[in-house]
């Protein structure tokens, strides 16, 4: 539990009414607070302050919004929860939905086995919803936002992603889990089989915030779907999505990550998931038997078998996607997607609200180091000239999706990013790699979705450049990179989301700032500007922005195109420029651009 969670005792609440909701009632008292979701039942909350002015957050947290996704309901799409009797608790996290890693295997399975029994393993479609205040009156209600967190599709929780930074401002925050891995993603294009069920998931919990966040103090018609990496990506595949209702969403936060990257899609989704089964021990060669093998098996089986799936797909020159991926369904009654993002986004079918988005300044470095552990290292060609000289930017593209059979991409980015005398050196090659990395996976699809959405509607686009004294480099595991991370992918979260381990200096604090009052404000007025720091921010009106890039002196600049060459040109680093007002150049940009807005 946070340090200033327990700081609500300082209000000296006592017990009152705060409101009446309709006939229910919402009873807070020093210990928490109790209220009533018609047709669903009574939940007990807890209360939280936020992290810079104390101020109160009412948190309900593990929340069903589905049905245990168990028995025949493994693999199928969700069903709305069913009401529970008596007071639900809500003042502690539900379960996490499984996952594995490669790195700690054997220290999850001693959680499961400690924690969960066989039968409830999976029960862990629930949703937390923090808010700084409760009421009824529609008048007043607060824009909400929602969180769909990231890792591959495969990692992760919402137990991550506390409200303390983000409702220092009057908004409502909703953080809910989805099935990740073959859980959630393995499609074998059947009815009993479908793929998606993670996104399905998320669409399952927006259709619950529409019908019940109005309880909470939300507004159902301000809400504002927002999500770094893969849930940057499952965002902007909410606007493709035909499954997904126009009024469950009125605007996208895309943080590192678009329906348009090359690891989005699972390309072969069925010969994934066979060799998948195969090494469940799922051998039926009827379609019908081997649904139900793959139905009985226990959990920690059917997640072994994807995590060695995975390892050899990537031996074998794979990416590493297959099983824990969106695919285009041919099947199933309620399909998620039903073509490739492209073809959507190019024949206009896909929802046009306002959208804020970009990448961090060195996206391409983490890249850069499961190149190094899954390749370099593995086959011992970190010091091979040769290799280095000739293949190892053709690798890096066909390591982020991009096929370059003649050599001609690989030529003209070995051109761009290396100087003379560099190819064949590790080192030296390293500022270009995690460019082309950057560019290859995030920069380009993030920017891409922001410039064809921009051509419909406002759209925000920015690079997150601010080097602090933190990072998510390594993501908590130790790495003996030769290379650093610098602004890391995911270090933007640093700012929005408080971390039990960090603690932000002076500097970091005015940067979180910044973050949160540009995100809030986008949420409740669909413009991020002004917030401390930043004067203006113009949306996005040519081909290469403007754009905003933030850092101790945030600016406005008009290519950001800039930001593909940046460790190449500016290096892995800080800036350094102090930490204050905005330069004339970018007050005088501001201007023109403010001008040619009204114009």
């Amino acid at each position: 539990m946070w340090a200033w969670a327990s700081r609500f005792a300082l209000f000296g609440v006592t017990a009152t009414w705060l409101c009446c909701l309709s006939t229910e009632a919402v009873y807070a008292d020093a210990a928490g607070v109790t209220l009533k979701l018609p047709g669903l039942g009574a939940l007990r909350g807890s209360l939280n302050t936020s992290a810079w002015t104390s101020r109160a957050i009412y948190q309900f947290q593990g929340i069903p919004f589905a049905k245990p996704p168990v028995g025949h309901l493994r693999f199928k799409p969700p069903e709305p929860a069913d009401p529970w009797n008596g007071t639900l608790d809500a003042t502690k996290f539900g379960k996490k939905c499984p996952a594995l890693t490669r790195s700690n295997q054997e220290q999850e399975f001693k959680e499961w086995t400690s924690l969960l029994t066989p039968e409830n393993t999976e029960d862990c479609l629930t949703l937390n919803v923090y808010t700084p205040k409760l009421f009824s009156n529609a008048s007043l209600a607060l824009p909400v936002m929602v969180y769909i967190h990231g890792g591959s599709f495969r990692l992760g929780s919402a137990q991550e992603y506390w409200p303390n930074y983000l409702l220092e401002k009057d908004v409502v925050l909703v953080v809910p889990q989805y099935r990740l891995g073959p859980l959630g993603f393995l499609s074998l294009q059947t009815e009993d089989v479908p793929g998606n069920m993670g996104l399905m998931d998320q669409a399952l919990a927006l259709r619950w915030v529409r019908n019940y966040i109005s309880f909470f103090g939300g507004d159902p018609d301000r809400v504002t779907i927002f999500g770094q990496s893969a849930g940057g990506a499952a965002v902007t595949l909410m606007q493709l999505s035909p499954l997904v209702d126009e009024n469950l969403f009125a605007k996208v936060i895309a943080q590192s990550g678009s329906a348009l990257a090359t690891w989005v899609i699972d390309r072969n989704p069925v010969r994934s998931g066979l060799a998948i089964a195969r090494l469940a021990n799922c051998n039926q060669t009827k379609m019908a038997d081997l649904t139900a093998c793959l139905r009985e098996i226990p959990v920690k089986d059917l997640l072994l078998a994807h995590s060695k799936f995975l390892v050899a797909d990537i031996a074998a020159g794979g990416r590493g996607t297959g099983g824990n991926h969106p695919v285009i369904q041919t099947a199933g009654n309620q399909r998620f997607l039903v073509e490739p993002p492209l073809k959507s986004i190019q024949e206009g079918r896909f929802k046009h609200v306002p959208l804020l988005g970009g990448v961090t300044r060195h996206e391409g470095s983490f890249i850069l180091g499961n190149i190094y552990d899954n390749i370099l290292q593995e086959y011992n060609l970190l010091h091979n000239e040769d290799y280095l000289r000739h293949n190892l930017t053709r690798t890096t593209l066909r390591f982020s999706g991009i096929e370059d059979t003649t050599g001609m991409i690989s030529d003209l980015l070995n051109e761009k990013y290396f100087q003379s005398g560099e190819l064949g050196n590790f080192t030296a090659m390293t500022p270009g790699l995690i460019d082309i990395c950057g560019v290859a996976l995030l920069k380009a699809a993030t920017f891409r979705f922001l410039l064809e959405n921009s051509r419909q509607q406002r759209s925000f686009l920015y690079s997150f450049n601010y080097f602090g004294e933190h990072t998510k480099f390594g993501y908590g595991v130790p790495v003996d990179y030769p290379f650093p991370g610098g602004v890391a992918h995911s270090d933007d979260l640093l700012y929005l989301f408080p971390l039990p381990s960090v603690v932000l200096n002076s500097e970091d604090r005015a940067i979180s700032r910044t973050v949160v009052e540009l995100w809030t404000n986008f949420a409740a007025y669909s413009d991020p500007a002004p917030a401390n720091g930043v004067s203006f921010w113009p949306a996005m009106s040519t081909e290469t922005g403007p754009y905003l890039r933030i850092d101790r002196t945030s600016e406005v600049r008009v290519n950001f195109l800039e930001e593909y060459a940046i460790a190449t040109t500016a290096g892995l680093g800080p800036s350094r420029a102090p930490l204050s007002a905005a330069s004339m150049p970018t007050l005088l940009l501001w201007l023109v651009m403010a001008l040619l807005e009204v114009n």
